[in-house]
């Protein structure tokens, strides 16, 4: 799916969303502010229009989140149809439609490394330790893309401070090239290596202020409802 697409779907979903929310909430404060006939429009108003400026608001949310993602810390936005991510000493993930084979390769030059010549494509398993990546590779991923065959016809290791590349015929001979360097192998999908590289701290503070600022609204909110309630009790007393 591309991202256009994504974003169609999800701005639907969430107007959809909106319009089911602002009818409950505008139901809910005329029932409880039934007893009060001056003043509470106002209110009313803003529950209304509060769970369409919370789609705005994730609207500009998001494309903060994506921009800086992608500038700052070089990683997909977690929609859409690719994912990336750096691992490390100058190299990248980047898997694009399926999550089941990917390009590894060097951050920098034409196309932000894609096409380096020092990349390695059709990468099935892999394992980062320190400098060194390693990994099984399928030749024929792009025969294979989308598809439940899931081969894998060869085997490497790379130096990624000089973006040597070793190749070997089985994972016993990868086994045994990587215990010369105290590296007991252990290969695992390109996904799960992808996804131990993907989140950083910046994400958890984007999800934070994703939920807290609408929320601190809703309880401001509701906190004024309930005073506004109370003035009205107030008076009636004081009247009486």
């Amino acid at each position: 799916m591309g991202i256009a697409f994504v974003l169609i779907f999800y701005f639907v979903v969430l107007s959809i969303a909106a319009v089911i929310c602002s009818a409950i909430m505008v139901a809910a404060i005329r029932y409880y502010l039934r007893e009060v006939p001056n003043g509470r429009a106002r209110i009313i108003r803003f529950a209304a229009i509060l769970p369409f400026a919370c789609v705005a608001f994730a609207g500009v949310w998001f494309i903060g989140y994506a921009v800086i993602n992608d500038e700052i810390f070089h990683r997909d936005p977690m929609i859409g149809d690719g994912w990336y991510a750096p691992i490390g000493n100058g190299y990248a993930i980047d898997m694009i439609d399926v999550t089941d084979q990917g390009y590894v390769h060097p951050i920098g030059g034409d196309n932000n490394g894609l096409n380096d010549p020092g990349g390695v494509s059709g990468v099935r398993r892999m394992q980062v330790v320190g400098f060194r990546v390693f990994g099984s590779e399928d030749k024929n991923w792009f025969q294979n893309e989308g598809r439940e065959r899931q081969e894998e016809d060869d085997f490497f290791a790379v130096d990624t401070r000089d973006r040597a590349k070793i190749e070997f015929s089985s994972e016993a001979d990868l086994a045994a090239y990587a215990k010369q360097y105290g590296v007991m192998l252990g290969l695992r999908p390109i996904a799960d290596v992808y996804d131990d590289y993907r989140f950083t701290w910046f994400d958890g503070v984007a999800a934070f202020l994703l939920v807290a600022v609408p929320g601190l609204i809703f309880l401001w909110l509701v906190r004024r409802i309930i005073r506004f309630k109370r003035q009205y009790a107030g008076a009636k007393v004081v009247e009486s």
